[in-house]
């Protein structure tokens, strides 16, 4: 168990780190810990430091002394280890010696800093906070404080954060199975919270964030740690992955009465209903054990976080990190790079916050249609009007990352650079506006509304800050001039002694005859006068030596240390006043920081859907068309990522239908009832009505969601009503249409809409209650579409690709996105499945096979009848009888028992038996072209199942030795004429089926598993 970055007892010089000088070689053992050394004996600077590191014990010191950061002890050895710089030691008072010390620049302060959280540490930070020269002239230690604690998860300093990503600090609270969670990123103010009682959809959705830091409360003894990853704690719950940096907490800033406190004073509100979480009590204790955090961490800077909002996992759909992984969203498989990653096909923004909410959707797509239409609508319109496009992406470049400037600005650390920054992004707001006023669909007009303050603040801080300050807010030089009446009487002063300084000059010159004499100034002596050595006999009495250089004399006068006293406090003054006004103009934009944050997630959406519509305009992508069926209907759909890897046009589109069953009624269709229907209802020809019967149809699209989304959406979306060019048979279901249902007084005209149904089509006449008898109900289905697809076809040929590629339309589509195809009509997904490859996981010692299991058994445990799932290679990781038996189990449950719309990919041929035996499966291929001497891959999904992998033929291309590949031959040829598997298959378990397929009956358990067991008999 890990408890803290430091040692729990003192280490031995035997094993110090590689840089470490003789001097750190021979500092005694006791004196290498501050726990261990003797304090009465240290100087008052080292008694400090051990003070505060008692305080500090999870974090790093870094004390300032000069110019600069050093620290001692435990902490030096870490440092330099981790930062691979010098270990020396230093006098730690008489009668103690020397101790470890290692330091870095002051200047260097902020890349080292980086370097340290990267690697999973805190850092508390020691200022000096007073001058010391005040500290030396009476004679004491300078004053020293902590001002702030950098841990991964609470970073603000830009070169510290990745531009493009969120850095969130998470809190989690568990009790039983119930969990809560909250995270905040404070560089950008979102705070969130949740609540459930799934423990795995906790680590779904910690993966999901992939948190900088997560806080979890404990009373253990190693309270006030900090794990990082790869760390473990007997505090750490079992069913958290150790692969995050965790802060251990005290229970007590996690209990409901201070943390309800907490939010409430944070937030100045009276009730928690207002904010949602009212009825979550563990997400309320997360959300206050965040807050808490923050106040010891961020000490005086206070962060200005935006309002609490909570969020249902369920609203989203949901993708664990399996999927995550094996449809390289974020990053590749193989080397975990961003180029070949999803979000690098996709990625057109141009702004910062742009690329993050990008992130963001792709992670969490969206379940309900009307907020994945508002995207749609919103693409569309961008893609069909390409100056209107193009003249937004052309703004959107010129506005800065304003989420994080005004995150920086609210807590104090803003500097004038970013100030400007603000105030130039600000003032292209209203431009923005007027470009989406050209605009008409969700997005756009919610670009329109740009409150007037913002455009009001910008020229505020336009007017007020120069257009090139310098970095450091006490340089000076930051307010424009006829900003403020003293400051330019103040700059008029100093502008007249600087003119006196440079009159002096040539003064000098004159009354000494020495042309090369000059006037100068540096921080330690002042104002000086120098003279070339050759000509010090010529200076008058008055000059007063100074310094002596090699080259030179430098020399002051009465007149011109009374003058350099004026000069320094009439500087010191006047920065002081900058200084004050520039402190005012970041309060401003700390008073505005919920406006321009609304205003900036509006202009981060729009950034992302024009680059969409980039993306859409240049691969020739097209708009799904979405809706509440299982439907997945994708004509010559393309993987979005291996196609931009391609030369243009070589990458082989293919289509993909699953989930539709097909009604089709032959004769008169009576119903004596209610007639309910699951979805869209689609008739392919004349829908006649007659008599005064209610026909009640329901829109499953519109039912109401908790969702958030992520701007607010105008209400302009249109039902989707009965539309005559999609009244389709297809979508009637055998199984949604009950006679009990069926009744008489449910139909009734008035719900027929005249502008969706034409009116030569409704025919009153022939509509009898009376003939809508159920006997005379005559259906069967059509198994064209199936639920689940068995895949086959040689190894190499594109069938990962072909899974991935389905996998990541359906994602795209419901992120909001066009997809890579010609045509897509789209279903609604809960949840997307993957199982795609495997490799041991050594930290748990499961073999591949077991990971495999692990995986599969979390899809059929997960997967509902609304999932997608894509299986590759289920069973190849044991015995052949065994992975196929397997495989066989696992596809026939998803086909009859979930009914999931499933892709199995596989090279077990005998699955394909699976067709002729269940009504909702399918054969289907990926294509090869046999020559004499080779084989050419055609990756074309066709039709039917392929009866070889051609597996020898990869090995020959690998560059197996001939011999092998001949032998290989040999014995295959004689597996398959003695194989006897395929028809065990078929005369095992086929004709268990052949009543379900006539009657619909369900086989017993018992007699399936009877049957089963004959499988491979003689």
């Amino acid at each position: 168990m890990s408890r803290s970055p430091q040692a729990s007892t003192p280490e031995s010089n035997d094993n110090l780190p590689k840089r470490a000088t003789e001097a750190a070689r021979k500092v005694a053992p006791e004196n290498t810990d501050h726990r261990t050394v003797d304090r009465s004996k240290l100087t008052p600077m080292m008694q400090h430091f051990a003070q505060l590191k008692d305080q500090y014990s999870h974090a790093v010191l870094l004390y300032r002394v000069g110019d600069f950061y050093e620290t001692f002890f435990q902490d030096a050895r870490i440092i330099s280890e981790a930062l691979e710089l010098v270990l020396t030691s230093k006098e730690a008072g008489k009668g103690v010696g020397r101790v470890p010390m290692t330091g870095v620049p002051h200047h260097a302060l902020d890349r080292y800093s980086t370097m340290l959280v990267e690697k999973g540490y805190a850092i508390a930070i020691c200022d000096q906070v007073e001058d010391a020269s005040v500290a030396a002239k009476e004679g004491r230690q300078v004053r020293r404080e902590v001002t702030r604690v950098l841990t991964p998860g609470t970073l603000m300093e830009e070169e510290m954060l990745h531009a493009r990503r969120n850095n969130f600090l998470a809190a989690v609270v568990i009790a039983k199975n119930h969990w809560g969670l909250a995270y905040a990123d404070i560089s950008t103010g979102e705070f969130l919270t949740t609540q459930d009682r799934e423990l795995d959809l906790l680590v779904q959705e910690l993966m999901r964030l992939q948190p900088s830091e997560v806080l979890i409360p404990t009373n253990a003894p190693d309270l006030g740690s900090m794990l990082r990853p790869g760390q473990t704690s007997e505090s750490l719950p079992d069913c958290l992955p150790n692969s995050f940096c965790y802060a251990l907490r005290p229970q007590r800033h996690f209990t409901l009465a201070e943390a309800r406190q907490r939010l409430l004073e944070q937030f100045k509100v009276r009730s928690l209903e207002g904010l949602g979480c009212e009825h979550l009590p563990l997400g309320v204790r997360a959300a206050g054990g965040l807050l808490e955090y923050l106040k010891d961490t961020q000490k005086e800077n206070y962060v200005a976080l935006q309002i609490l909002r909570t969020y249902t996992i369920a609203d989203y759909l949901i993708l664990d990190h399996q999927t995550r992984r094996n449809l390289e969203i974020t990053a590749t498989v193989r080397d975990n790079t961003f180029n070949g990653s999803l979000l690098w096909a996709l990625d057109r923004t141009s702004t910062a916050m742009g690329g993050r909410a990008l992130r963001r959707w792709l992670l969490q797509p969206l379940l309900e249609i009307k907020g994945i239409r508002a995207r749609h609508d919103t693409i569309e319109e961008l893609v069909e009007n390409t100056e209107l496009r193009q003249d937004l992406q052309q703004l959107l470049r010129k506005i800065y990352d304003l989420e994080r400037l005004t995150g920086k600005a609210s807590s104090g650390r803003a500097n004038a650079r970013d100030l400007v920054a603000l105030g130039d992004s600000l003032l292209r707001l209203p431009e923005l506006a007027d470009l989406a006023a050209y605009g008409s669909s969700p997005y756009l007009k919610v670009m329109q509304n740009v409150p007037p303050q913002l455009e009001e603040l910008g020229h505020t801080l336009q007017e007020h800050l120069v257009e090139s300050p310098p970095l450091h807010l006490t340089e000076g030089k930051l307010i424009r001039p006829q900003v403020n009446q003293q400051l330019d009487e103040m700059r008029g002063q100093a502008e007249e002694d600087q003119q006196w300084i440079a009159n002096l000059e040539v003064t000098e010159r004159e009354k000494t005859d020495i042309p090369k004499l000059k006037v100068g100034f540096n921080k330690t002596f002042g104002y000086y006068i120098s003279v070339p050595r050759a000509k010090t006999a010529q200076v008058p009495d008055n000059y007063i030596r100074k310094q002596t250089l090699v080259n030179e004399e430098r020399y002051i006068t009465p007149e011109l240390k009374e003058r350099e006293a004026r000069i320094l406090t009439a500087r010191e003054d006047l920065n002081r006043l900058e200084y004050e006004i520039f402190v005012g103009l970041r309060h401003e934009v700390g008073l505005e920081a919920e406006r321009i944050r609304g205003v900036s997630r509006a202009v981060a959406a729009l950034d992302v859907l024009s680059g969409l519509a980039e993306v859409a305009v240049y691969q020739g992508y097209c708009r799904p068309d979405m809706d509440q069926s299982r439907e997945i209907r994708i004509i010559d759909g393309r993987h979005p990522v291996v196609e931009q890897s391609l030369p243009s046009g070589l990458f082989v589109p293919n289509s993909a239908s699953l989930g539709q069953n097909k009604l089709k009624v032959d004769g008169e269709l009576k119903v004596d009832g209610e007639l309910k229907v699951d979805g869209e209802l689609k008739v392919d020809g004349e829908l006649k009505v007659e008599g005064s019967s209610e026909l009640n149809v329901e829109n499953s699209n519109e039912q109401p969601s908790n969702q958030q989304p992520d701007n607010e959406q105008p209400d302009n979306e249109q039902p989707a009503n009965l539309q005559p060019a999609n009244l389709q048979p297809s979508n009637l279901q055998p199984s949604n249409l009950q006679p009990s249902n069926f009744q008489p007084s449910n139909l009734q005209p008035s719900n027929l809409q005249p502008s969706n149904l034409q009116p030569s089509n409704l025919q009153p006449a022939n509509l009898q209650p009376a003939n809508l008898q159920p006997a005379n109900l005559q259906a069967s289905t059509e198994t064209d579409i199936p639920d689940l697809i068995i895949l086959t076809g040689p190894n190499a040929s594109g069938k990962s690709c072909y899974l991935r590629q389905v996998g990541l339309i359906q994602l795209m589509a419901q992120v909001g996105s066009f997809v890579p195809a010609s045509e897509a009509s789209l279903g609604i997904c809960d949840r997307i499945f993957t199982r795609v490859g495997a490799v041991d996981d050594l930290a748990t010692g499961q073999s591949t096979f077991m990971v495999e299991m692990n995986e599969t058994a979390n899809i059929l445990n997960h997967a509902t009848d609304k999932s997608l799932v894509l299986l590759d290679e289920i069973g190849r990781g044991t015995a052949t009888f065994d992975g196929l038996s397997i495989a066989w189990a696992v596809g026939e449950y998803l086909a009859m028992e979930i009914k999931a719309r499933t892709i199995f990919a596989t090279h077990y041929h005998e699955l394909n038996e699976l067709a002729s035996i269940l009504p909702n499966v399918a054969n289907y291929q990926v294509t090869v072209k046999e020559l004499a001497n080779e084989i050419i891959f055609l990756h074309q999904v066709q039709p039917g199942g392929a009866n070889r992998s051609y597996g020898i033929e990869a090995g020959r291309l690998a560059g197996l030795p001939t011999s092998v590949i001949k032998r290989a031959k040999q014995v295959m040829k004689q597996i398959e004429k003695h194989s006897k598997i395929a028809l065990g298959l078929r005369k095992g378990i086929g004709k268990q089926f052949s009543a379900r397929k006539t009657t619909g009956q369900k086989v017993s358990d018992q007699e399936m598993t009877i049957e089963q067991l004959d499988i491979f008999d003689d």
